[in-house]
This record gives structure tokens, sequence and C-alpha cells, in this order.
């Protein structure tokens, strides 16, 4: 992706508010010149779970499959999110997801054995989606995983 693509994708990703549909964001995110991968991480950041699905359902990636677990978690189908995280295995954003699980002071219950677990944390977020450290999280995954996806 050239830089003036780069930073189109960038300027349309903060836009973005996580859970919250803008219907007016749906056409500029198909037209953007970013990875297939951003674009299913965008529309699900749009509340447009959806099309986020359909975006990731047929990518073969693991940056794809990150992202068709995370629509199975807001569906909510957590077993089928589990399904895909164990695709997925290991991630470079899980040190990042670390760290902010740190700062929760919930790493015990999340990574009990010092690296970040995310079918544990898919189970604690099933148990506990209304409770702020969960949210929190689970927005630092998504800023995190687009990053990664618009970097593809």
């Amino acid at each position: 992706m050239n830089s003036d693509a780069s930073q189109m994708a960038r300027d349309l990703s903060l836009r973005l508010t996580p859970g919250t549909r803008q219907p007016e964001l749906t056409d500029l995110i198909a037209r953007c010149p970013c990875p297939p991968e951003a674009k299913a991480g965008m529309y699900l950041l749009n509340g447009d779970w959806e099309r986020a699905h359909t975006a990731s359902q047929g990518l073969d990636s693991p940056a794809a499959a990150y992202w068709h677990a995370l629509v199975h978690r807001h569906e909510p189908n957590y077993a089928n999110s589990k399904y895909w995280l164990r695709r997925v295995g290991s991630s470079p954003i899980h040190a990042k997801l670390l760290h902010a699980l740190e700062a929760t002071g919930k790493r015990s219950l999340a990574a009990p054995n010092g690296t970040w677990d995310a079918i544990r944390f898919t189970e604690l977020y099933a148990d506990q989606a209304h409770d702020g450290w969960t949210r929190h999280l689970e927005r630092v995954e998504m800023a995190e995983l687009l990053d990664l996806s618009l970097a593809l």
C-alpha cells in the first residue's frame, strides 16, 4: 500500500467509533485502497458485523482469522470465536494486549501462565462482557489488529 493510500486508510480508521454504525462510512470503507483484512476490521469497528464477517471469511491469513474470531465474539457465538482464535495461534498483538492487561490488574485471570491467552479472554468476555476491563481490552485488541492489518 502506498503512503497516500495508507494515510487515507488511517484517516478513515480514526472516524470509526467501535460498535457505532455510521452508514455514511460503509462506502468509504468499501473504496478504501487498503488490505482486505483492514476493511474487515473497519467494518467491524463500524458496527457492521455482517459485512465484517463476509470480508474476513474469504481470506486466508492470520489477521483475517483474528477478525473472523472477533466477529463471532460480537455475534455472540463464543465457541466459533474460539475456533477461529485457535486457527490464529500466536499473534504479534498479543504482547501489547498482555501489557494492557497488566494495567487492569486482571493478569491472573486472563494470562495465568504469563502470556496472552485469547481463548481464555474470550471466555472471560462471555462471562463479563459488560465489565469495563474486558471492553477496554477489546478496544486495544481491535486497534492493534487494525494497525497490523493496515501494514499487510
